[in-house]
């Protein structure tokens, strides 16, 4: 089921929905959307209800022009009355790389509607390494327009195998990133950029796991690990071989056997 909701700010979040039982809101990272978790979704509907969105201002839910969606204190606005009003009860929250920022965000503003969250290649700051590299990409991107970038992006975002083994998946990711909004991409990096979500982890008092892929650019699991050794709440840490930064693509059945196992203890 797909549709859009209206928010009080004036967003009209396009929404995916699948499954029943227990509900879980998926927050894609630079460049997803929804799309990122329409299979997981499927994986799961005969135990879960899975919602997913694109962000305020990105993919479906994208105003004509109007970058000023492009506000993550919005987005964490918009997605609280997004969980009060539809969603109905407190949610397991899956963010996906910046989602992860988002969803300790998320939690620091809204907490009575989090049971659980699941960092998918997420840490709560971009690390130096990728600054440099995103600084560098966004300054070319709005010079030189996505024409291009599809490649260069998969290659920080697979893993070797992927890119040998499934080259069906990488080249519908390329077509995909390369028609995204020019603009609105440099506008997520500098949102991406500026974001850090270590002054609340304290608050993050729910039981979380870390999903993170063997080969992890953005996220390699050592920083991953040190990540959720500051944490203070129950926690566990699942690495998957042959996997990067988009494990849910690359391995979608052992990403979702993860996560089930995960919601069986939480929900």
């Amino acid at each position: 089921m797909t549709e859009r909701f209206a928010t009080s700010s004036g967003s009209r979040l396009y929404v995916e929905e699948a499954g029943t039982g227990p509900p879980l809101l998926a927050l894609p990272g630079l460049g997803g959307g929804a799309w990122f978790f329409s299979g997981f979704a499927r994986r799961l509907q005969s135990a879960f209800r899975v919602v997913s969105i694109d962000l305020p201002g990105t993919g479906r839910s994208r105003s004509a022009d109007d970058l000023r969606e492009l506000d993550p204190a919005r987005w964490v606005s918009d997605l609280g009355e997004l969980v009060a009003r539809r969603v109905g009860e407190p949610v397991v929250l899956i963010g996906h790389s910046m989602g992860t920022i988002l969803a300790i965000h998320a939690n620091d503003v809204w907490p009575e509607h989090v049971r659980g969250i699941v960092f998918v290649g997420g840490l709560p700051e971009v690390r130096p390494f990728i600054r440099d590299r995103l600084t560098g990409r966004a300054e070319a991107v709005a010079r030189e327009g996505l024409a291009g970038w599809g490649p260069r992006a998969s290659a920080g975002n697979f893993a070797r195998r992927t890119l040998d083994e499934q080259p069906e998946l990488v080249a519908l990711f390329e077509r995909l990133f390369e028609l995204q909004d020019p603009a609105t991409y440099v506008r997520l990096c500098e949102i991406l950029l500026s974001l850090s979500a270590r002054a609340s982890l304290p608050g993050v008092q729910v039981p979380c796991l870390a999903i993170t892929g063997a080969e992890d650019q953005y996220a390699p699991p050592d920083i991953v690990g040190e990540f959720m050794r500051s944490l203070t709440c129950p926690w566990g840490e699942v690495v998957l071989p042959a996997c990067a930064h988009l494990p849910f693509l690359e391995d979608p059945q052992a990403f979702a056997a993860a996560v089930e196992s995960f919601l069986e203890t939480v929900c």
